[in-house]
């Protein structure tokens, strides 16, 4: 009951004291433009024109306190170009980054369409008749170039230690030039396709996958990752020679099911993928084993050379190109453009991180000293707040975050709020971490809490670089959340590693 009367109470009290602002104020601005109506025009309208810029000014700086900051790198959304992406290398450059290996990507990309021949990739399982299909296939061809690469230790040893990727040009009756990659076979031990071959992927215009049987989870899932590149794609069964017609028909069958079913799942359609995956049925050659009757009537099995037949993929790729041969220059561009692109934002990620950790080794490293060199009780914490204001700031400059001040002060004071809570932690993890060094295990005061500024800092400046990548913004409550786990990471180890750079840095 005493509380509701003390809240009537003070209703009343600030209803009286709002009449009374308003009455005078009202007062004085009658009072304002009755004398302003008896001074000369030009100072009236000068002084209406200062209280105008006067008010402009406070509604404009109202408006950058708290409107919405913006996040991301301007441009981000628009399609990509070969203009966009010179000018984000410019800038990685600007940066620091090494970028020579995605500019001999473009420039590679420039040849290509000079040449104007036309890119075609085979994948595979290993065994399954890839060289003996393009053997068969292009029996005239020639092989421009090989590259290898050495297959890390976990490949399995079926699939041999070296990787070889080699290049055949070839002419089709029709006129056109045609370059075919023969990639490294794969074994069945499993894994998604490696980068070298989801590489060659994107550069070709179109895609050839080879299998010899009917396909495996494996395959099936390897089909599916190359499907997602757009490219006009070609599966070859190959030894076909195998199959009745009616067990071709129902593989074609089989197969529709398959990829029809997953791309309406996948929600995929004909403006990222193709509406289709042709299937075709070939026999690249090698040997069969046949039983032949001699003229006395025995019998003796001989192998003899299989005739290949490879019509069938030969018209599929000449229909392809046919159909697609505009479309396959703006595929094999625009893909090639994906491609640099995402190696560029996964280099631009490794870079930031880098750069990330040695702006929170330096700001920690200053914390320290900044303990250290305190005159006067208190005045470490001003210089602290500096310290800290001017990581976050240089850490949003980093990750390319915009930054307002009123959003590090909030951080600042969440971080607070959660060290008052583990202050005598920190210093008691701090002392311990002193006493790991002979002679100094006693000392108190500075030294304990440089070490724990130390930890601090590590804490802050880790949990904002994770914040800022992970959700391309400042927002202070996440980062206080994060540094709150990450305070608590591994501090013995920690208050360890600190103590001796608190060491290092008074001997210094």
């Amino acid at each position: 009951k005493k509380v509701r009367r003390l809240l009537a109470f003070g209703v009343v009290m600030f209803t009286l004291l709002l009449l009374l602002f308003i009455f005078v104020a009202t007062r004085t601005a009658l009072d304002l433009w009755e004398r302003l109506q008896s001074v000369p025009a030009p100072l009236f309208y000068t002084y209406a024109s200062l209280i105008g810029l006067l008010v402009l000014a406070s509604l404009w700086l109202v408006y950058k306190l708290l409107r919405p900051v913006k996040t991301g790198v301007a441009g981000e959304n628009k399609p990509l170009s070969e203009e966009r992406l010179q000018d984000e290398l410019a800038a990685a450059e600007d940066a620091g980054m090494e970028t020579a290996e995605l500019r001999r990507e473009l420039e590679r990309l420039q040849q290509r369409k000079q040449a104007g021949r036309i890119h075609v990739a085979l994948f595979g399982n290993i065994s399954t008749g890839k060289s003996s299909i393009i053997r068969a296939l292009l029996p005239d061809a020639r092989i421009e170039h090989q590259v290898e690469q050495q297959a890390a230790p976990a490949v399995d040893v079926q699939g041999g230690t070296t990787q070889r990727i080699t290049r055949y040009t070839w002419q089709s009756e029709s006129g056109d030039s045609l370059i075919l990659t023969d990639l490294p076979g794969r074994s069945e031990a499993g894994g998604s396709l490696d980068e070298m071959a989801r590489d060659e992927a994107v550069r070709a215009q179109i895609v050839i996958y080879v299998t010899d049987s009917d396909l495996s989870r494996q395959q099936f899932d390897d089909i599916v990752e190359l499907q997602r590149f757009g490219k006009p794609m070609i599966v070859a069964l190959n030894k076909s020679d195998r199959f009745s017609e009616q067990e071709q028909q129902q593989l074609r069958a089989r197969f529709a099911q398959y990829f029809g079913e997953h791309t309406n799942k996948a929600g995929m359609s004909a403006s990222n993928t193709p509406a289709e995956i042709k299937l075709v049925f070939v026999t690249s050659g090698g040997e069969e084993e046949v039983l032949r009757v001699n003229a006395d009537g025995s019998e003796e099995k001989i192998t003899r050379p299989r005739a290949a037949d490879v019509s069938a993929l030969a018209q599929a790729l000449q229909t392809e190109i046919d159909a697609h041969r505009e479309l396959l220059e703006s595929l094999r561009d625009a893909s090639v453009f994906v491609l640099v692109k995402q190696k560029l934002d996964a280099d631009k990620r490794d870079f930031q991180q880098q750069q990330a950790e040695a702006i929170i080794k330096r700001s920690t490293r200053k914390a320290i000293i900044g303990a250290l060199a305190a005159l006067s009780p208190g005045s470490d914490l001003v210089i602290q707040a500096v310290l800290g204001t001017q990581m976050v700031k240089q850490l949003c400059q980093l990750y390319q975050v915009p930054v307002r001040q009123l959003d590090i002060d909030k951080l600042l004071e969440l971080s607070t709020g959660t060290l008052r809570k583990n202050t005598s932690l920190l210093l008691a993890v701090a002392g311990n971490g002193m006493k790991a060094f002979p002679g100094v295990g006693t000392i108190t005061g500075g030294l304990t809490h440089a070490v724990a500024y130390g930890l601090i800092f590590d804490a802050l400046g880790h949990a904002v670089a994770k914040t800022l990548q992970q959700r391309g913004k400042l927002q202070p409550a996440p980062v206080a959340l994060t540094f709150n786990q990450m305070l608590g990471e591994n501090l013995e180890s920690r208050a360890r590693n600190f103590a001796r750079l608190v060491l290092d840095s008074r001997n210094d």
